[in-house]
């Protein structure tokens, strides 16, 4: 079973780059691109928050003509720049969906069971699970305690050591941790958020942070001043489960210049 996640599109919004502005719906493009000629194609897709950068009907219709293009199914949860009301009418068709409340879901029908949480706090960066949320993904977790299980989530409920979007965590993580440190089946805890690439062992299990398929933000910790902007470049994470085994992996999206640097010989083919 092979899991691709791309997250934090922010369509809607123009960054400055070392090249010049880029519109983040064109990064979104290359996105679906990069996706659709990923070999072999996962068998399904999830798309973890921040769709648009102002939660607008127009970006998210812009967002759904694009991932129509995309052939394995697509399983979108909310981030802080989403708006629960403008997705659930835009992507009506998504039925796994609950008809009102939090857009939280479990997905049954693949060799690993995925729980998918909403950690969206109306009106705030920082992401909560209060205790209708937190009690959820408790009685979920205790319906197949030995189904392999992946948690998908926008905010991490760990610290990253990043000073900035330590200070937008998912509130309440402590507690949403003693619930994973007594369910032995969950294979990762799966996150987005801070635009970076970040694992961590937390709780008895491997956390994983995805950085953004539109822009990555620096990488200062704590005990670091800011640092000189370096552009890296957007990516998403592949998740292949096989032989009861979870690997992930990272996959950049677009051209960059990873390769050879001009006038350095490659090195002979068999090396």
């Amino acid at each position: 079973m092979l899991i691709a996640q791309f997250t934090d599109l922010h369509v809607g919004r123009i960054i400055e780059t070392a090249a010049g502005p880029v519109d983040l719906y064109d990064r979104l493009v290359t996105a679906v691109d990069h996706l659709i000629n990923l070999t072999p194609q996962p068998d399904l897709i999830m798309l973890t928050g921040d769709l648009s950068n102002h939660g607008s009907e127009a970006d998210y219709i812009r967002v759904r003509e694009q991932i129509a293009r995309l052939e394995p199914p697509v399983y979108i949860i909310p981030g802080n720049h989403d708006r629960r009301d403008r997705l659930r009418r835009i992507f009506a068709d998504h039925t796994c969906w609950p008809a009102e409340g939090y857009i939280q879901y479990t997905l049954e029908q693949y060799p690993l069971r995925l729980i998918c949480l909403d950690t969206l706090a109306a009106g705030h960066h920082y992401g909560i699970l209060d205790e209708a949320r937190l009690a959820w993904a408790e009685a979920r977790l205790q319906e197949a305690p030995d189904r392999p299980t992946i948690i998908f989530m926008h905010h991490p409920p760990f610290k990253t050591g990043l000073r900035y979007p330590d200070q937008l965590m998912c509130r309440n993580g402590d507690k949403f941790g003693e619930i994973v440190a007594r369910h032995h089946q969950i294979q990762a805890v799966v996150c987005a958020h801070v635009h970076r690439d970040v694992v961590a062992h937390w709780q008895g299990t491997t956390a994983v942070v995805t950085g953004s398929a539109a822009f990555a933000n620096d990488l200062i910790l704590y005990d670091v001043d800011d640092v000189d902007p370096y552009f890296e470049p957007p990516v998403c994470r592949l998740f292949l489960w096989q032989d009861g085994l979870l690997t992930s992996h990272i996959s950049y999206i677009g051209e960059y210049a990873f390769g050879l640097s001009e006038g350095v010989p490659a090195p002979p083919e068999n090396e």
